[in-house]
This record gives structure tokens, sequence and C-alpha cells, in this order.
């Protein structure tokens, strides 16, 4: 995913499916400066940071 859309689905209204490595996150913060995004796993709650173009949009959810 590019920074830009990140950026976007974080401030989004909506909400999004976000994928990494093939498991369903929740973005928390984004960090622009290194293009780093701070996610947490929905199905164990486990945080951590990542390179933003690691993550994958997946499906509007509403």
């Amino acid at each position: 995913m590019k920074y830009k859309r990140a950026e976007e689905i974080y401030n989004s209204p909506s909400n999004y499916e976000v994928i990494y490595d093939g498991q369903a996150v929740w973005i928390n913060s984004l960090n622009p400066n290194k293009k780093y995004a701070n996610i947490k796993f929905l199905h164990d709650n486990a945080i951590i940071d990542v390179p933003v173009g690691f993550l994958v949009e997946g499906k509007k959810l509403s």
C-alpha cells in the first residue's frame, strides 16, 4: 500500500479491511518520516510497527 492511501484509510470515517502478512489488522498510527504504520492484529491484539508498503488494502467494511 502507498503511504497516501494508508493516510486516507486511517483518517476515513469508514472502516476498511487492511491485511498484513495474511492477517487482518487495524492501523493505530502512522509515522510520515519513516513511512511506517503502528498496527494491531485483530486476532490477538499484538501491536507492531511495519513499513506501510507491506500493508494490503481489502474491501470497504462500512
